[in-house]
């Protein structure tokens, strides 16, 4: 009895210890925690929407300026094509520096660019100074009443622009166009803006 009785104490002393369970954190606080910010996300969401609901319509971040807008000619204009014959003669007229007429009648006789007549013209009586630009040329003209006949070095076809240089107030720079068809009123202009103008021979 007292070998069977040692054994048993034996026994007992080297069987591991049932574990301890180990206490698990409550998982209550941080799911609570989640839901307020659930909800303040919510609430910050539902006040911005709410601030830019109440903002004036058409606000914009950046401000634009609708009276510097390029604007642009729907269709192209036809134009008077100047004979190859009378090229030098138009250029001679034409306001070019000598260098410049040299260099366009030299691209003229290779047949690289054409001539056109642009007579430009005041249309509306107010004046005004515009620049049209074609390619590296340009000319600046005043607008009178008598059209003032600018020649565009250009292909077959292209686009001139036409700036506005001096302010008119209100009414803006009104100028028309001697088309080969008749007159062509443009769109008014204001100080540095720009009308693109599809042109062609005609």
């Amino acid at each position: 009895m007292h070998w069977f009785s040692v054994e048993a104490e034996i026994v007992r002393m080297t069987r591991p210890a049932d574990p301890t369970p180990t206490p698990q954190p409550s998982l209550q606080p941080r799911n609570g925690r989640a839901a307020l910010l659930g909800v303040a996300f919510c609430v910050m969401v539902a006040s911005w929407a709410g601030f830019r609901a109440m903002a004036p319509a058409g606000q914009s971040d950046t401000p634009k300026d609708d009276a510097a807008q390029d604007v642009q000619t729907g269709s192209a204009l036809p134009l008077r094509m100047v004979a190859p014959e009378q090229a030098a003669q138009a250029l001679a007229a034409s306001g070019y520096s000598l260098k410049e007429q040299a260099d366009i009648l030299a691209a003229v006789k290779r047949r690289d660019l054409r001539l056109l007549a642009m007579p430009i013209y005041d249309a509306a009586g107010t004046g005004g100074t515009v620049s049209l630009l074609c390619g590296p040329w340009h000319r600046t003209v005043a607008l009178a009443a008598t059209p003032t006949t600018v020649i565009l070095p250009i292909a077959m076809a292209g686009s001139v622009d036409i700036v506005g240089l001096s302010s008119q107030g209100a009414a803006g720079i009104n100028s028309g166009v001697i088309t080969a068809f008749g007159p062509q009123v443009l769109p008014p202009l204001v100080t540095g803006q720009h009308l693109h103008v599809s042109v062609i021979a005609q």
